[in-house]
């Protein structure tokens, strides 16, 4: 690019051409900057700077994710003498940092985070940067070891980032002399094998009063959560000891912790009840997060104070009693919330407050009765996971804003799901799937026995129209995408979805791009709405694995991004519609063990499929089958549902007739023997006697000789008649 208008600038101090499409290479000597004191390129695309040692006078330089590899700019900085602040991170620097940085001592900030340096970590190089205030390191392949001794003498620092690091690296902090020098306000971490010796907590906190931010997670750290840690800090507002082995319980003092907005202990080992109080002493929370623990009882209705909230992970935990009531109802800005995997029961609090909510998972409880009004002001939902709960009844209409998010909506596992007419019918009583159509083949649906777990009757339901009206399911460019500004909450959060005949766990972004609907393995019946058509946007459907009827609706060619779609094991009829050639997306597509019949489209996507997709329907015909469609051969009569055979299954009704009628006959033509044959008659009369009077001898203690005698006399009035 060209800068030659720089050149007259030369007592120019300040530069900053942040966030810009620049790019190419750029020359420092050439531009004549020698006063230049701030300069700022963060977020350009420049992949070559050269003579960076011509900025004599520079105090700050920001190169903040530009993406320039080129080590040598690293020497040049070395030459810096004056700098004050120097952020290299988010680029692809590699190799060991140079040594000669440990002559910037004039340096207070200095970021080389989330690159590729490597070798040891660079203990010696930070020694003499007795200034420093702020030093990140974190993000890069340092190995070795790292001791707290090296900071012995760095009074001004507030803030030290590390790590993760690998297996073989470990970073000490008890040889650092008590007190400390410093009084740090942010301190992170993370996965940095800590006190690998003892894995404790490091001595040295107690004596800090004034952290903010801190970040203690994946170091495999023993103990009990100390309560000193908020005792000490009064102003702390991150706290983040995840992934750790944490025991004991969790205790909270009511007059500490009013600044914390993010608490992450999950995925340790307490125990215990959580505090009652925790909603009052900790007010302004927004991320919460106790998930992976072994917390137990009800929880506390406190909750309900969090005003600010907007990320509650409560999930797998032994959490009993039932579903937070009315508590959580107030929470007008809580946007993610996971209460999975407890053990909780009763229904679902009403609510219409909840006009935030985007991210609900609710799935393995023993949750009962129907979804009610909770979601009747949940604008912008994206994932209901319900899965593995004992619902009932219909989901209420749900609206959005012109649809600006997706909705995954996992159910599998619930009472049918959906309110009907058939909702009465309490003496409903159909076999489970699997008992009919040998669906224990499909490890997708071998959860299907969970109905008769739940209920001795397994009511039947029906899918409504009212889905049509489920918008959440569509997307319009005409509403701008809602951004997360989280740092700590549910981005990692994960959805398990069945689509294109396996579950994948989806997380983070991919949320903004997957759409579809999971109703298999439940017990519908009756036809599929022809409003399924008007849910344009979803990019799997799977309707296996229900009692569904009907023909397949032709409108389903009106889903154009749908690229998995899955009516196996039901009980449809008639053709597939032939206009579901169009959808060119389109790469399962499964309708097996149905009553299918006519001839199978060839055309487009459908060309690809083999005769797996139509398996169990002997009325289907085409070249794909090697099946010909000869208009004057009646086609197989349509059977009931009871009627449904399986490759390599046995007809039990079909083995228990035969069978029966075999020992019929057999007994029938004995009879007639008899009847017939007066010698066969008597011999039969003979051999009866002959038995009832020898179990006579048995049981009354006779001796052998008498029913030797009897016997002898048994022959001769044989053989005289």
């Amino acid at each position: 690019m060209g800068l030659d208008e720089f050149k007259r600038l030369e007592k120019l101090e300040f530069l900053d051409l942040s966030g810009n499409q620049l790019s190419g290479s750029l020359s420092f000597k050439e531009l004549k900057l020698e006063n230049l004191k701030v300069l700022n390129l963060e977020y350009t695309n420049f992949n070559k700077l050269s003579d960076v040692e011509a900025l004599t006078s520079l105090k700050a330089l920001s190169l903040n994710d530009i993406g320039i590899n080129d080590s040598s700019v690293l020497q040049g900085i070395c030459s810096l003498k004056n700098l004050h602040e120097l952020d290299l991170s988010r680029n692809n620097f590699y190799g060991p940092v140079p040594m000669c940085f440990r002559n910037l001592t004039s340096l207070r900030l200095l970021d080389l985070s989330n690159n590729i340096l490597s070798g040891n970590i660079p203990a010696a190089l930070i020694t003499p940067l007795v200034h420093l205030e702020y030093l990140s390191l974190s993000g890069n392949l340092f190995g070795g070891s790292f001791s707290f001794s090296s900071l012995g003498n760095h009074s001004k620092l507030q803030g030290f980032k590390l790590g993760p690091l690998n297996n073989d690296s470990h970073v000490d902090t008890e040889d650092l002399a008590l007190p400390p020098p410093f009084q740090l306000k942010a301190l992170y971490l993370s996965g940095c094998n800590l006190n690998n010796q003892t894995r404790k907590i490091p001595s040295f906190l107690l004596y800090q009063k004034e952290m903010q931010n801190l970040d203690l997670s994946s170091n495999k750290l023993v103990g009990q959560i100390p309560t000193w840690l908020l005792q000490n800090n009064t102003n702390l507002e991150v706290l983040v000891l995840k992934d750790n082995s944490f025991t004991g319980p969790f205790l909270v003092d009511d007059s500490l912790g009013k600044y914390l907005r993010q608490l992450d202990i999950s995925n340790n080992d307490v125990s215990g009840k959580v505090p009652q109080n925790i909603g009052l002493s900790f007010s302004s929370l927004q991320w919460l997060n106790l998930s992976g623990n072994s917390f137990e009882a009800n929880i506390p209705q406190s909750l309900g104070n969090l005003t600010w909230a907007e990320s509650i992970d409560l999930s797998h935990n032994t959490f009993s009693g039932e579903v937070l009531t009315y508590a959580i109802c107030k929470l007008s800005d809580l946007e993610f919330l996971d209460l999975s995997k407890n053990q909780l029961i009763g229904p679902l609090p009403a609510c219409s407050e909840l006009t935030s909510l985007k991210f609900i998972h609710l799935h393995h409880n023993m949750i009962s009765g129907p979804i009610s009004n909770m979601l009747s002001g949940s604008f912008n939902l994206m994932t209901l996971d319900l899965g593995y709960n004992k619902l009932s009844g219909g989901i209420p209409p749900l609206k959005t804003c012109c649809g600006t998010n997706q909705l995954i909506l996992p159910i599998a596992g619930n009472l049918g799901f959906f309110e009907s007419d058939y909702s009465s019918c309490s003496q409903i009583n159909r076999e489970p799937l699997a008992e009919m159509v040998g669906a224990e083949q499909d490890p997708q649906c071998r959860h299907v026995n969970h109905f008769s777990e739940a209920h001795g009757n397994r009511p039947v339901k029906i899918i409504p129209t009212q889905v049509k009206f489920m918008e959440i399911l569509q997307t319009a460019n005409s509403c701008p995408k809602t951004k997360f500004i989280v740092r700590f909450s549910y981005s990692n959060k994960n959805v398990i979805f069945t689509t294109k005949s396996r579950s994948e766990r989806y997380a983070g972004n991919i949320l903004n791009f997957m759409s579809g609907l999971d109703l298999s393995c439940n017990q519908l019946i009756g036809a599929i709405p022809p409003e399924f058509g008007d849910l344009r946007h979803i990019r799997a459907l799977n309707l296996s694995h229900n009692y569904l009827q009907g023909s397949i609706p032709s409108r389903l060619s009106m889903l154009n991004l749908v690229e998995s779609l899955d009516l196996s094991y039901n009980n449809f009829s008639g053709e597939i519609p032939s206009e579901l050639a169009s959808l060119n997306f389109l790469s399962i597509f499964n309708v097996s063990y149905n009553n299918l019949s006519g001839r199978v489209p060839d055309t487009g996507e459908f060309a690809t499929f083999d005769d797996s997709n139509y398996r169990g329907n002997p009325g289907l015909c085409g070249p794909l089958l090697k099946r010909s469609c000869n208009p004057f051969a009646p086609h197989p009569e349509n059977v009931g549902d009871q009627d449904i055979e399986v490759d390599g299954a046995i007809d039990v009704a079909a083995f228990y007739w035969s069978f029966f009628a075999s020992y019929m006959v057999i007994v029938i033509s004995f009879v007639v023997i008899l009847c017939v044959s007066p010698y066969y008659r008597r011999a039969w009369s003979f051999y009866i006697d002959y038995w009832i009077l020898s179990r006579f001898y048995e049981y009354c203690g006779s001796r052998s000789s008498e029913k030797k005698q009897t016997w002898k006399v048994f022959n001769w009035n044989m053989r005289r008649r």
